[in-house]
């Protein structure tokens, strides 16, 4: 060790330099940083879901709408709310991207006038506003989507052509245009107008992680800067452990850019993942040697003395980090994989800066360094508290049992929502806009069911409707949230009640007759209103929407099991469920899958290496028990509180068990090397007065920035905030508690 110090001295302001150099030529990459917000991420390329998704859009034009709904409580029937509606739907026609614009006045009414059939515009003008809501509140055609039952609230569909609505760019381009027509329409007309839809979501999606990393980033690194200054009270105890996360997140992040991955919703947070790892293992060294300068030892020997104490533990977190994630970037799913690349690569970048350039500037700034004394640094070099630990060893183990027992309890309360609308606070546009439509209108989850009816033409045929008929019945008879249905069956129904006043049926008994109903309904339209997003080209597939109430991602998938089994059983016809509500029901599984996989893979890289090293079965338990309880108990509190694990609990799940074992081993490593020369009592004060504070500090630091996350309006931000910084506190607390009395009872003798 003496020697690598040495080399270090002898070669320290080449280093430094050579060092930055590197980093700054990396950091050229960044000018390509892209983030990327598309469902598409959450799948691997051969996905079967992605697949038949994809086929959908290409076969009826997607499902990319943005919703606009406003509410007049004097009614939408009068002059003034139907020159806004048209003033929209003239607007909303020509933003760029925009394919239809489905409105309460370009509505295709269809009625007959002299054994005629006509199919016209719902509103052309100001004339008989009056009967027409009658007319409207009454039509099944639009009530409940385009129009309340009271008459006071409307909505206007804004579909984007299947190419526009497949790019990011483009929804978030059509949100911005839509929200400055709606905004200077409030101001002439004094309406609040609200916007959701999946395309509205995707935006909000990009532009909020967006917003949150130029906000959040930049005050956690002052969050930190400023809690290492009130710590330490020195420029270096601010640059020792700054320079190392500032210079491993830019490491990182350009390798990320070099490998030709862009952040996303998953891997925004990187800076914090990078921060946890990094500020850990400066944290000890730099410690250990304020410690032994603090004592009168001069600069070199200090530094000598830290970095044997501290080298092994530091090089042995900092493998089994790299080791547990390194398995996540051969995952399919590619924010999966970027985000294992990035902690992995992140790992041995701040190990070796760790080791080269902390003792670097410690040799260049450290001698003429004055140590200040650090109050907080006598917080556990009391003697007495290894004598504490084994006299009351049962009682912490039995009470902490108990404790463990009752969370563990809770987590068959846990429940697992991807919802993408429940991701945004409810002040945010799109969660504001989904709530006033489900409140005022209609459902706001969107789901598209594809019902095959096995032959071409075959969505003409009697038998086939009359089953889409009978499962519409039941879907909602099943379902109390279902809001709204909608097919090309709704037209022949009111085809035929148009034209055969006196049909006992609402549906006719002759295809012939249902093609002649849907050619001349589609030949009445304009341009630009076709049906071709109904049906397929063959006529084989009907497209049947349904409009839902907001609930958990399970009650969703549940329905989807339904609903494909209704037709398996009840039909000779199948049916599929589609649309980009379903996609993100379906990603509820990646997520369990990402949060299993985190947790399996560290454990099952860590355990088999801390067996080789102990050679006890017996530590290697004594091990896991500390790692796994805070997550136990986290979870267990969630489940008690109806809190549902969404994508920031699954993340923050790899981040606390990778805190909470680096802590274990230095613990570890403190304990067994001086339980060679020491009684246990005095192993247990020695391990608590060399890592507890190194321990409690970094708990510390990284829980007040986690906590900036909290200030999100990205709801997975919020929830990996209050769940990290519980949980790291929780680690903290059975490593320098519970471990010990573990130790105690089982070992000691």
């Amino acid at each position: 060790m003496q020697r690598y110090i040495d080399f270090l001295d002898r070669y320290k302001y080449i280093i430094l330099v050579l060092t930055t150099l590197m980093v700054a030529l990396f950091s050229i990459a960044l000018k390509d940083l892209a983030y990327e917000g598309s469902y598409k991420i959450w799948f691997d390329k051969e996905s079967k879901i992605l697949k038949e998704y994809e086929h959908f859009r290409t076969t009826f034009s997607g499902d990319d709408t943005f919703i606009v709904a406003f509410k007049d409580e004097n009614g939408i029937f009068n002059q003034k709310a139907v020159t806004t509606i048209l003033a929209l739907t003239d607007a909303f026609k020509k933003i760029d991207g925009v394919r239809k614009v489905n409105s309460l006045t370009n509505y295709q009414y269809i009625s007959s006038q002299d054994d005629e059939i006509i199919v016209e515009d719902f509103i052309k003008d100001f004339n008989n506003l009056e009967k027409k809501s009658v007319l409207a509140v009454n039509d099944k055609l639009i009530l409940n989507q385009l129009i309340d039952k009271e008459g006071l609230s409307t909505a206007i569909a804004v579909q984007l052509s299947n190419e526009s609505g497949a790019n990011e760019e483009v929804n978030i381009y059509v949100m911005r245009a839509i929200q400055d027509i709606t905004d200077a329409l409030s101001k002439k007309s004094g309406y609040k107008f609200y916007i959701t839809g999946a395309p509205a979501i995707t935006a909000s999606l990009v532009t909020i992680s967006q917003s949150d990393a130029i906000v959040l980033m930049p005050l956690a690194v002052i969050m930190v800067l400023a809690l290492l200054f009130t710590l330490f009270r020195t420029y270096l105890g601010v640059l020792v452990p700054s320079i190392v996360i500032v210079f491993t997140f830019l490491l990182v992040l350009s390798i990320q850019v070099l490998l030709g991955y862009k952040l996303n919703n998953f891997t925004v947070n990187i800076p914090s993942f990078v921060t946890a790892i990094a500020i850990a293992d400066a944290m000890h060294l730099y410690l250990a040697w304020v410690f032994y300068r603090s004592k009168n030892i001069n600069n070199k020997e200090a530094l000598i003395t830290a970095f044997q104490n501290n080298i092994k533990p530091v090089a042995l977190t900092s493998f089994t980090t790299a080791s547990g994630f390194a398995s996540l970037g051969l995952s399919a799913i590619e924010p999966i994989a970027t985000l294992g690349i990035a902690i992995t690569a992140a790992a041995v970048i701040a190990f070796v800066l760790t080791v080269t350039l902390i003792p670097v500037l410690l040799l260049i700034f450290g001698e003429k360094h004055k140590v200040k004394p650090l109050k907080f640094l006598n917080l556990f070099h009391t003697k007495g508290y290894g004598a504490f630990i084994v006299k009351h060893d049962k009682k912490i183990v039995y009470s902490f049992g108990l404790l463990f027992l009752f969370f563990a309890y809770g987590l068959s309360f846990i429940k697992v929502d991807s919802n993408s609308i429940k991701y945004f606070s409810v002040d945010t546009a799109v969660r504001s806009g989904s709530d006033f439509i489900e409140k005022n209108l209609t459902g706001s989850m969107v789901y598209e069911i594809v019902l095959d009816s096995k032959q071409k033409e075959g969505v003409k045929n009697p038998e086939f409707l009359n089953t889409v008929v009978r499962f519409e019945n039941d879907l909602r008879a099943e379902y109390k949230n279902i809001r709204f249905t909608t097919s090309l069956k709704d037209i022949v129904v009111r085809m035929q009640e148009v034209l055969d006043e006196k049909s006992l049926h609402d549906i006719p008994q002759d295809k012939n007759l249902v093609a002649q109903y849907l050619l001349l309904y589609s030949m009445s339209l304009p341009q630009g209103m076709e049906i071709n997003d109904k049906i397929d080209t063959s006529e084989q597939f009907l497209r049947l929407s349904i409009n839902t109430n907001l609930v958990n991602t399970s009650k969703d998938l549940e329905m989807i099991a339904w609903i494909k089994k209704w037709w398996e059983i009840n039909s000779s016809f199948s049916a599929d469920v589609q649309g980009q509500t379903a996609i993100f029901a379906y990603m509820q599984s990646s997520l369990t899958n990402t949060l299993v996989l985190s947790i399996t893979t560290t454990l099952f890289t860590i355990a088999p290496l801390m067996y080789l090293i102990f050679r006890n079965f017996k530590i290697l338990l004594i091990f896991i028990v500390p790692n796994i309880a805070p997550i136990i108990f986290v979870a267990g509190v969630m489940g008690y509180l109806n809190i549902n694990i969404d994508l920031g609990i699954a993340i923050s799940a790899s981040i606390i068990l990778g805190i909470a074992v680096d802590d274990t081993i230095h613990f570890f490593s403190k304990f067994f090397d001086a339980i060679k020369i020491k009684t246990f009592e005095e192993s247990i004060d020695y391990v608590i007065s060399h890592s507890g504070n190194a321990m409690i500090l970094t708990t510390f630091i990284l829980s007040f920035t986690f906590a900036l996350f909290g200030l999100s309006s990205f709801i997975p931000n919020v929830n990996f905030a209050i769940v990290t910084v519980v949980a790291l506190n929780m680690a903290v607390l059975f490593d320098l508690v519970l471990l010990p009395a573990l130790l105690s009872v089982f070992m000691r003798r």
